[in-house]
């Protein structure tokens, strides 16, 4: 209780003490006093200028123990001194009343306060504190409002402190080409410390090797360490021996601490604690670079393997240093091989060319990702269906490796577009496909688009077919382009299976009378041309004078020849071509019925794949495998009716 009581005593007797102290800057009309800070920064090595900050409190902090709580700041001023350079002071600054004031510089690890002295005012009442940075001043009353004459001054002498730092360069066993002198920028980071930077450089002689750089004296706090232009940086520590250990018999080697703050191996920055001292308390920075190897691998899915050689085409882009692959690589079912060793960061650009019959099933990187859980695959470069991707090389070993399928055939559709007036009536062209002796006969008609379905010789997945038109009864004749459709090569990607376009453009080459296309996956690629006569020549009207009058001249109509075959007779019929193909005009019906197909076809390739799962119930795969005998039963169906 006694405790208590005089507890609450003494609380009283220190608010009842207190002075008014004003806000920090707060304006109090004409100063009562002036106190002006002075500072010599002592000359050093490395040499640096720093930015020294004071505040400024009133009171004493032997007498109020309240001069910490920041309410009690009265200001805050800043003092920029160059290392050996000439005394800087601040302006005389006004205080509102007379009495001690508290000057406290802010301490910083760059610096150490020397000394700290009153030359002008009332030099006998000064207390310092040299290692806090402390002075406690008594400010005399000016002799008139705004006379600084008499100004209490606090001269602050500092002296730079400095540490130790070390950079080194290892490169790591399969990274013989990182050899040569690595250059890194040291800064300081430290609050007060003004352009302060230097470089160091390491050379590694010899493959697997490390370099160091050699002491290096820096402002002593926190410093940055970049190696620039790098992105081949695989780890980054920094370590100093720990000044409290000593050898003894049970404890030999030196512990070490960790000085490292954060790193970012991407573009070879860090951050380090450099401690004040020599080189016994040196912090060591060290840079371990590796090359990245690039494999490129090829695996099969969906049955045995064929024995086809997959080519695959590469590029590569990044920093200067090595970071080329192999341009061109082939390779089977199950092989891989080493396509590059190259700095970390490097990107790589893999595309497998066109083998007729297979597809890209799935493409896998590993690692997935990088040292700081970056994504290998660079966004949006994945692409199945056009069989490419492009990965960024990371820290050891990257691992592309690219699944393959079979794909399922295509058919091809032969067409022919509304003739203007064919030269015979009925009449058809005949179609080459791929140099075969068998032609195909498609009719000619006036009126709608007649094609002819070859559904018997089906044309693997992405393969070239090369259609030529035969000779035509004059004056028919094949013009424009030929088109296509689907226009762009599609293939069966993604669960379910959906028809998707890829880069190529179906139609490959052509001329009028011909056309080379490649083949989508699973479904009718269909080639439609062009037969028109040329403008017929018509002679121009004759006038007839009469010998006699008459109501007017006489007008003749031109005379049209009829061609002559070489029996000499006038063309008028020409028998249709009978082949085993099948000739159809394309109605909505024919039209409809194509959908059809190419819809149960998708439904037969999905159900196909499901029942390869292991996973499948019983009754389900009982009910997939009726499903599929009635969807194949159809398929056949619509096949007859397209033949009609």
């Amino acid at each position: 209780m006694l405790a208590s009581l005089l507890g609450s005593m003494l609380a009283m007797l220190v608010i009842a003490t207190v002075p008014n102290v004003a806000a920090a800057g707060e304006d109090q009309g004409d100063p009562a006093g002036y106190i002006e800070i002075c500072k010599t920064f002592e000359a050093g090595s490395p040499s640096y200028t720093g930015t020294f900050t004071y505040n400024i409190y009133e009171g004493s902090a032997a007498e109020y123990s309240y001069i910490v709580n920041p309410e009690n700041l009265y200001k805050t001023v800043s003092i920029t001194a160059v290392q050996g350079g000439p005394q800087v002071c601040t302006a005389p600054i006004g205080v509102p009343d007379t009495g001690d004031y508290t000057v406290d510089e802010v301490q910083q690890p760059w610096f150490s306060t020397a000394s700290i002295t009153a030359t002008q005012g009332d030099p006998g009442t000064v207390e310092t504190d040299d290692t806090a940075g402390e002075a406690i001043v008594d400010v005399p009353a000016s002799a008139v409002p705004g006379d600084d004459s008499n100004t209490a001054t606090v001269q602050y002498t500092n002296d730079p402190v400095t540490g130790v730092v070390e950079v080194c360069k290892t490169a790591a066993a399969n990274s013989s080409s990182l050899t040569g002198t690595y250059t890194f920028d040291i800064t300081s980071l430290d609050d007060g410390v003004n352009s302060f930077s230097t470089t160091a450089s390491a050379t590694i002689s010899s493959p697997g090797g490390t370099g160091c750089s050699g002491p290096i004296t820096v402002p002593a706090g926190t410093i940055q360490t970049v190696e620039p232009g790098t992105t081949y940086v695989t780890d980054i520590t920094a370590t100093s021996i720990d000044p409290s250990w000593a050898w003894s018999w049970t404890d030999p080697e030196p512990d070490s601490i960790d000085q490292l703050v954060s790193s970012d191996y991407g573009d070879g920055t860090a951050t380090e604690n450099v401690l004040a001292g020599d080189t016994t308390d040196q912090t060591v920075v060290t840079y371990t670079d590796a090359l990245s190897t690039v494999k490129l691998c090829k695996q099969w899915i969906g049955g045995d393997a064929p024995s086809t050689v997959f080519p695959f085409a590469l590029t590569s882009s990044g920093p200067l240093g090595p970071n080329a692959v192999s341009s061109t690589v082939g390779l089977q079912a199950g092989q891989c091989q080493i396509v590059g060793t190259v700095r970390t960061g490097t990107q790589v650009n893999i595309t497998e060319g066109i083998t007729p019959g297979t597809k890209v099933a799935a493409i896998k990187v590993n690692p997935t990702t990088d040292s700081e859980g970056g994504s290998l695959i660079v966004p949006g470069s994945e692409s199945l269906p056009n069989r490419t991707v492009s990965v960024i090389a990371g820290p050891g070993e990257t691992d592309v490796t690219y699944y393959d399928a079979p794909a399922d055939p295509g058919t091809l559709k032969i067409c022919v577009t509304p003739t203007t007036t064919p030269a015979v009536t009925p009449g058809t062209a005949a179609f080459t496909v791929n140099g075969s002796t068998t032609p195909i006969d498609v009719n000619l008609s006036s009126t709608s688009v007649q094609c002819t379905i070859d559904d018997e010789t089906t044309f693997a997945y992405d393969s070239p077919v090369t259609i030529v038109g035969g000779t035509l009864v004059s004056p028919d004749a094949f013009s424009g382009t030929p088109t296509v459709v689907p226009s762009s090569v599609e293939v069966y990607d993604g669960w379910p299976p959906a028809l998707t376009a890829t880069n190529q453009n179906s139609l490959s080459a052509s001329t009028a009378g011909s056309a080379t296309v490649l083949m989508s996956e699973g479904i009718i690629t269909e080639v439609t041309f062009t037969v028109d006569p040329p403008t017929l020549a018509v002679d121009p009207p004759v006038t007839v004078s009469q010998p006699v009058s008459t109501v007017g001249p006489i007008t003749v109509a031109p005379v049209i020849t009829p061609v002559v075959t070489d029996t000499g007779q006038p063309t008028v019929s020409n028998p249709i071509t009978t082949s085993n193909k099948v000739t159809i005009g394309v109605s909505a019906k024919v039209r409809k019925l194509e959908k059809q197909l190419v819809s149960i076809k998708s439904q037969i390739k999905t159900l196909e794949h499901k029942l390869t799962l292991k996973n499948l119930s019983p009754a389900l795969r009982a009910a997939d495998r009726r499903k599929l005998t009635a969807d194949r039963a159809l398929e056949r169906k619509l096949n007859r009716e397209l033949k009609l």
